[in-house]
């Protein structure tokens, strides 16, 4: 029998069709990192309704319950299936009977559509649900205490598509004084002046991640939406909301510079960012004026290139950065990419910490490891402790064994190691791992 420990986790409700092949379940476990695996308790649903019935009228079990459910998932293969629709009007009218439960939802996860491979044929799962589902929006007003929101789908959404009522209702959402973070997945924008409108309901937002979305760029900014001047580059724009983490993971967003960068209507302001991650971005050259602007504050910064060519980016001016990852796919390009990025460490980064590297290729496709080496030893990287180099190749292959013979000065200073990607301990539901931030789950 696995061992059963409590997590320190407030309840986490993702109503989601794409959840279907996932069994019903309470995760009861110890935080774990990326490479950490672990047993978890599952318990079918009747069962936890049960329990929520039982304590009803007990809120200090109830809060007691709340801090060990990690997960509640959307439907179980011992208890059939149950649809996204059928899973709002449950909680809707759960929370009717027990408001005193509201409290205790702090993590709401959507997922709009339907699964690609549905355990359950016979049933018809509907692919629009969010909008026609009137329990939903009521649930958008219901929910008090919300602190992080992902609202996803497997299909593109269309913000012009949601009527007035869905809308107002998720702009209550995001009203919230408690919510700091949001991921949105898979959503178009019609313009900029869209999201804006959007976002310009939250509150206190702490973190902020855009994924496989696409604002148009039929409306762009306002003119006086002017980008900072680099005289001004050090003024804080005091109405802005001060984020510490950015997301852009497959981002198409033309007018990004005039978001982040904007010198009178910015809706965030950055130059506090902790942590900032970009994959597949279209224009590096806005990364660099992100990199500039965020400055001494930014720790930690995971960059995914994909198709770019090579961009020289200067780190002299992050001096507080404490972490460098980079997940690479090309192996003409991988190479080159890091050692650029190594090079352009300088005797200012002395906070850096660790340097993480995923070669998402074939290892005797890539050349320069002993160079790569060489630059490990160099005393602008002498604060390192950790440097963890992932291969996409078993550890008993000639390939990564070769690979840690020309590294051996690496070795030679006891904090590398290496390890296989592709395996099932370093998969994840993100497209950017490992999730270096305590806003997300």
């Amino acid at each position: 029998m696995p061992t059963t420990v409590l997590e320190r986790s407030p309840t986490v409700l993702p109503i989601s069709a794409a959840n279907a092949p996932v069994p019903t379940s309470y995760l009861l476990s110890e935080p774990t990192t990326v490479a950490e695996t672990y047993s978890p308790a599952r318990l079918p649903q009747e069962l936890v309704d049960h329990i929520i019935d039982h304590l009803h009228d007990d809120q200090l079990a109830l809060r007691h319950c709340a801090l060990v459910a990690r997960a509640l998932k959307a439907t179980s293969p011992h208890n059939g299936p149950a649809i996204p629709q059928e899973r709002c009007r449950r909680l809707h009218a759960l929370l009717v009977r027990s408001p005193e439960i509201i409290s205790n939802i702090r993590e709401l996860e959507i997922c709009e559509g339907s699964p690609l491979h549905h355990p359950y044929p016979d049933v018809q799962c509907s692919t629009t649900w969010v909008t026609t589902e009137r329990t939903l929006t009521a649930l958008f007003k219901m929910l008090t205490h919300v602190k992080r929101f992902d609202f996803s789908s497997t299909s593109t959404l269309y913000w012009t598509l949601f009527p007035p009522t869905f809308q107002a209702a998720l702009c209550t959402l995001l009203s919230l004084p408690t919510l700091t973070y949001v991921r949105i997945h898979s959503w178009l924008f019609p313009s900029f002046a869209a999201l804006t409108s959007l976002l310009c309901h939250c509150q206190n937002l702490k973190g902020f991640a855009l994924s496989s979305t696409t604002i148009c760029s039929d409306n762009g900014p306002e003119p006086d939406q002017a980008l900072v001047p680099e005289d001004s580059i050090d003024q804080e724009d005091e109405t802005a909301k001060a984020l510490e983490v950015l997301t852009l993971d497959y981002v198409s967003f033309p007018y990004l510079e005039y978001w982040i960068l904007g010198h009178n209507h910015s809706l965030v302001n950055i130059r506090s960012l902790r942590e900032l991650r970009v994959a597949h971005f279209h224009d590096p050259g806005i990364v660099e004026k992100l990199l500039l602007v965020v400055g001494g504050s930014l720790e930690h910064f995971h960059l995914k290139p994909g198709s770019w060519s090579v961009h020289p980016f200067n780190l002299s001016h992050n001096v507080g950065l404490r972490c460098i990852r980079l997940t690479l796919d090309d192996p003409d390009t991988a190479m080159t990419w890091v050692t650029t990025l190594l090079s352009s460490i300088t005797t200012n980064n002395q906070a850096l910490e660790s340097v993480g590297l995923e070669f998402y290729a074939d290892p005797k496709k890539i050349e320069g490891w002993s160079e790569l080496d060489s630059l490990f030893v160099q005393p602008e990287l002498a604060s390192l402790k950790q440097v963890e180099i992932g291969l996409f190749a078993m550890p008993t292959h000639v390939d990564f064994i070769k690979v840690r013979e020309e590294m051996s000065g690496l070795g030679g200073r006891q904090i590398g190691r290496f390890y296989q990607l592709g395996i099932k301990s370093q998969r994840s539901s993100r497209q950017l791992t490992p999730r270096i931030s305590r806003y997300e789950s």
